[in-house]
């Protein structure tokens, strides 16, 4: 039997793992999926996501739309906005800047990734 998709969903991530949301005052260990992007009108790095279903984080949020937080991981801790639960209770962490994930600057790091 073979599969409709002929590559991941997940392929273009820059970060899946373990992750610490620190949201009104309280860390709670979750797994998340990031990635990022230069904007090239403004020139601006954005980084979006989404957290697996939390039911810790699903208590302090409910259905809140834009909540800050920190979103801390084995490489640093950013700031960012978590809301807008999808259907699975995922929520979506959007932010911009430096992300909490190692992104090559080097040139020839870049070059080694492709």
């Amino acid at each position: 039997m073979s599969s409709v998709f002929s590559h991941s969903p997940h392929e273009g991530s820059d970060y899946i793992g373990d992750a610490t949301i620190i949201v009104r005052g309280t860390e709670v260990p979750a797994q998340v999926e990031l990635r990022g992007y230069r904007e090239p009108i403004d020139g601006v790095y954005r980084w979006i996501g989404r957290v697996t279903a939390n039911e810790q984080l699903s208590e302090i949020l409910g259905d809140a739309q834009r909540t800050k937080v920190i979103v801390k991981t084995e490489h640093s801790a950013q700031p960012a906005f978590i809301g807008d639960p999808d259907p699975w209770n995922r929520y979506r962490i959007i932010s911009k800047s430096t992300p909490p994930y190692h992104v090559a600057t080097d040139l020839a790091e870049v070059e080694s990734q492709d």
